[in-house]
């Protein structure tokens, strides 16, 4: 009955993909997508694959009854020792059958759970074998590629076609479902008709009721607008993520490039409260050679320190170091930097230069990193602490500040920009950019994240140095309440 109530509409949807590309000819002859009889087969496949899921949840629902009765009796018992613990356990017999229920009884319901029933192997097995029997991704794409086709020569629209109208035959049972409508969506943007995709998005995303598939549609379009250089409307999508959803790797990495692509490309103005002064306090050294600062931002604190790294120092650096392309830890090229790197170790003067601006003592901190930025070369939005462990952390420390050096002119780009606070800082030969990256309480301030924006032109150095917050327990004020800042992302 199945069969026959669809059998005209399916010869009728057959013959359309015959006629727009020639399938009997293009494609084998086991090619579902291009005969009558091969699509009745599905039908019968699909058939078997009701019936055969019919049989398993029926050998399902009689394992759940038996242990729905049982656990009805269990639980019985269980209220009654709640009620009067000491009167129950009282009395021998009890707390022996509450040893022995709990040791022998909830094992068997437990291996009894587990345990695969005969015929529910039966099914599995069924299913297993029937799965030869089914459209292969081939399958789909010639598939998707018959609506396009009949969507060209008939002048369909996807909206005509997603409610079940066909060239003046409307049929509305038969219109297509969400996931139908991502597959078509899907299928556009491999053939590069990102129109069409975007309005197979729209319909899937309209039918879509569960978050977490909506999210599957924002994500599928954005990286869509993203390669189409719309970068506004795709991080706008990306932003329906659920707090469910842990992102991945792939996705973590084209939202920080979405993001960073979006602030390089902003106009953010300086802080006009903010000023500019000579530092005569932080070194007695700082008396006598006072440091040209200027002031940036309060939260979290930033300075711009002008002509503190000499024309001689920086030759001297740039002339002796061997650069190496950005790595992750792996060992593989990184993603997020596009850079070369180098590391000066002995550096005296330039530690205790470090220690004149900032207060702050050298110990432990990592070495200068001396890195180069060519055409292009950036470095996505991050965080500068390492967010360690609690059972780390203490050992090892975070890293409490950060100091960038800038080497030398870049033409045009390569500002370092922190979009939660609207700060660029422009590379200007001589200058270093000093800023915390933890509160005072110990917590890290999400508002230091930064992101290196890709050069134009020209070649940018700065040199990094970041500071080690254990060895400033006598230095940096302790605030009393831990949880004035709490440890948590955004």
């Amino acid at each position: 009955m199945f069969i026959l109530k669809h059998l005209k509409f399916i010869g009728f949807l057959s013959a359309c993909f015959i006629c727009c590309q020639g399938f009997v000819k293009s494609y084998p002859k086991k090619s579902y997508a291009a005969s009558t009889m091969e699509l009745m087969k599905l039908l019968e496949v699909e058939d078997e694959l009701v019936d055969n899921l019919n049989g398993y949840v029926k050998t399902l629902k009689i394992k759940f009854n038996l242990m729905e009765r049982s656990l009805i009796d269990m639980s019985i018992e269980h209220n009654e020792m709640k009620s009067e613990y000491e009167s129950y356990l009282g009395n021998p017999l009890n707390s022996f059958r509450l040893i022995h229920r709990l040791h022998t009884s909830w094992r068997k319901w437990y291996q009894y759970a587990i345990r695969i029933e005969n015929n529910a192997l039966v099914h599995i097995e069924n299913a297993r074998l029937m799965r030869k029997m089914l459209p292969t991704s081939s399958d789909l794409q010639q598939a998707c590629r018959g609506i396009h086709d009949l969507m060209s020569f008939y002048d369909l629209k996807p909206e005509e076609l997603a409610a079940g109208n066909l060239a003046g035959h409307s049929q509305p049972e038969t219109g297509l479902t969400a996931y139908d409508c991502l597959a078509l969506g899907e299928f556009s943007v491999q053939k590069r008709k990102d129109d069409l995709a975007e309005a197979w998005y729209n319909l899937s995303l309209n039918r879509f009721e569960n978050k977490f598939d909506k999210y599957r549609v924002h994500k599928a379009w954005a990286i869509l607008l993203a390669k189409n250089k719309q970068f506004t409307e795709a991080f706008h999508h990306f932003e329906n993520k659920p707090e469910e959803i842990v992102a991945s790797n792939e996705v973590i990495h084209f939202e920080e490039e979405l993001a960073t692509k979006q602030n390089c490309t902003a106009v953010v103005q300086k802080p006009s409260r903010l000023h500019c002064r000579y530092n005569t306090s932080t070194t007695p050294f700082t008396r006598i050679a006072p440091l040209k600062m200027e002031e940036l931002s309060l939260d979290p604190y930033m300075v711009v320190f002008h002509d503190v790294v000499y024309d001689t120092e920086i030759d001297g650096m740039l002339n002796s170091s061997n650069f190496v392309l950005s790595l992750t830890d792996s060992g593989q090229k990184s993603e997020v930097r596009t850079s070369k790197d180098s590391y000066i170790v002995d550096a005296k003067s330039l530690n205790e230069r470090v220690t004149d601006m900032t207060g702050f003592s050298m110990e432990m901190s990592d070495p200068f990193s001396l890195i180069n930025y060519g055409l292009g070369g950036h470095y996505m939005l991050h965080y500068d602490f390492h967010e360690y462990t609690n059972t780390t952390r203490p050992k090892q420390g975070d890293r409490i500040a950060t100091v960038l050096f800038y080497l030398g002119e870049v033409d045009s780009g390569g500002a370092t920009i922190f979009p939660k606070i609207n700060i660029a800082v422009t590379p200007k030969k001589g200058s270093a950019v000093f800023w915390y990256n933890l509160h005072n309480s110990g917590a890290m301030n999400l508002k230091s994240l930064h992101s290196a924006c890709p050069v134009i032109s020209g070649s940018k150095y700065v040199l990094t140095k970041w500071i080690n917050e254990l060895p400033q327990m006598f230095v940096t004020p302790c605030m009393k309440d831990s949880n004035l800042h709490l440890p948590q992302k955004e």
